[in-house]
């Protein structure tokens, strides 16, 4: 199936490609990767008239890290790229992990983060990750900027806070605590499926006692979800094996998977709590190994 005819823009700025999206209102989408957009238009469930690429725009391709600002991953860097950076490997783990194990080398090779983040599905990978370490972005206006928390950025599955003539131009990831540990585990028939369920835990110890942690979830809601009861239940506490499979079972408990064609809600749950365990158990080892 062909795509349906539209006119084509490319800006070289973020003010004239958010004012080419204000300007054309609904009937205009970003392109970014195109990865998520581009099967929508094939499938014909969006038709825009107007696309604005953002792709000549400078700079938004670069990975940087600053030791009080953390890191500063450009919207437009992509998801392989993300996985190959020893810079995200070093301060953010995680979030390689998760890049792993999104899809194939050939869709990562042009999927990009931004788009990733901004396609607002509950099964992306580099969300989860990026929940679990605080992440948030940076939403810019023709004329304005605003930060956003990640975990606040999506409303529903294709839903987001992104208002006419926005777009997400930079992830900020702040610096993590020392002996801080991270892990990412996706379940899936492949690695290149879609998750039917994927666990990003972040765990911050002060000796043997668990100081902070985040567990984020998805493919488990209409968006990516943090698991607060069990993370109430693990903090402060040293993590013993009986206290992390309350943990997980609390996990399931906050959950609420559906019936797809994927998995039904009855195995998700199942796999929920088995997958949230793993995953506290490898983020527990690495921070007792040093972490970040």
């Amino acid at each position: 199936m062909h795509l349906p005819r539209f006119d084509h823009f490319a800006p070289t700025t973020i003010a004239e490609a958010c004012s080419l999206l204000a300007t054309h209102g609904t009937a205009a989408l970003p392109l970014a990767g195109g990865t998520d957009l581009l099967v929508k238009m094939k499938n014909r469930k969006v038709v825009p008239r107007y696309i604005v690429n953002l792709k000549n725009i400078n700079g938004l391709d670069q990975i940087k890290y600053d030791a009080k600002e953390g890191l500063n991953i450009g919207a437009l860097v992509t998801i392989q790229a993300l996985k190959n950076s020893i810079m995200v490997k070093r301060k953010c783990k995680i979030l390689a992990q998760a890049a792993a194990a999104e899809s194939s080398v050939q869709v990562r090779n042009i999927a990009t983060l931004g788009g990733n983040i901004s396609n607002a599905s509950p099964a992306a990978d580099a969300p989860i990750a990026l929940i679990a370490v605080s992440g948030s972005v940076i939403i810019s206006g023709a004329n304005t900027q605003r930060e956003i928390l990640i975990e606040n950025f999506t409303t529903g599955p294709g839903c987001t806070i992104l208002q006419q003539g926005e777009i997400v131009t930079e992830i900020r990831v702040p610096p993590l605590p020392p002996q801080t540990g991270a892990a990412y585990l996706k379940h899936s028939v492949r690695q290149t499926d879609i998750a039917i369920v994927g666990v990003g835990v972040v765990i911050t110890l002060e000796g043997n006692v668990c100081s902070g942690v985040k567990i984020a979830l998805g493919s488990v809601a209409p968006t990516v979800i943090r698991a607060r009861q069990a993370e109430a239940l693990l903090t402060g506490k040293p993590l013993t094996e009986e206290l992390i499979t309350r943990a997980a079972q609390l996990a399931g408990n906050e959950s609420r998977p559906i019936n797809d064609i994927r998995q039904s809600a009855e195995y998700r749950n199942e796999a929920i709590i088995e997958a949230t365990k793993a995953t506290i158990l490898r983020a527990l080892e690495d921070a007792k190994s040093g972490g970040l």
